[in-house]
């Protein structure tokens, strides 16, 4: 099946992980050769809210080019109206970079989403991160919860008003993805279809 893609952003992201997936040559980190490139000016196609975890990055995965994607990770890629670098992050993303898509990208082992299960047994500054989520740990596994977790926090991103006014005009789109850290795969949610599916690693457009 065919998906639609609604910018050039979501293109160029799904494009690089496609060669991320494949093997081709990896993403040139920032060095002395490229600094001019960015030097004086940065323009995002996209922000990614990523969770901290150290096998995921989101810079390898989508083999960007620097000054081509922000992010923001936390415990959970959590979306919270009271974490003020969140809310920062997100103004000055939309308002000042002007990026196409906000996106949220979950992953299978996430420690964070297990840990929900039993915040009582967490130190308290975890168990205080963690709790400021308004999600809870649903699901018949690790990965169905992880992807409700993404979910909940897309829908956090609407609650925003000025996230949720930049969507009704067009302005940003909304992004919710899953990264298989054991194979490598990518997916994606369908918000027409209410599911999940693997994005092809060999078809540009699909």
């Amino acid at each position: 099946m065919k998906h639609t893609l609604p910018n050039e952003g979501m293109r160029r992201l799904l494009s690089g992980y496609r060669d991320f997936f494949n093997g081709n040559p990896a993403r040139k980190g920032f060095c002395a050769i490229h600094a001019e490139q960015v030097a004086t000016k940065q323009n995002p196609h996209s922000m990614i809210i990523s969770c901290f975890d150290s096998r995921v990055c989101p810079e390898a995965i989508f083999n960007t080019h620097d000054g081509h994607v922000c992010i923001h990770r936390n415990m959970l890629n959590q979306v919270c109206e009271r974490d003020e670098s969140m809310i920062a992050s997100l103004r000055f993303a939309l308002e000042t970079l002007k990026v196409q898509n906000i996106v949220i990208l979950g992953h299978s082992d996430c420690n964070a989403v297990q840990k929900l299960r039993h915040l009582e047994e967490l130190p308290a500054q975890i168990r205080s991160w963690l709790e400021r989520s308004h999600t809870c740990y649903r699901g018949s596994t690790v990965d169905e919860a992880v992807k409700n977790n993404v979910l909940d926090q897309l829908a956090h991103l609407r609650q925003i008003p000025f996230v949720s006014q930049a969507v009704q005009e067009g302005k940003v789109n909304l992004e919710g993805l899953f990264f298989r850290i054991h194979d490598g795969g990518l997916e994606r949610f369908d918000p027409a279809a209410q599911t999940w599916y693997t994005v092809s690693t060999e078809e540009e457009n699909a």
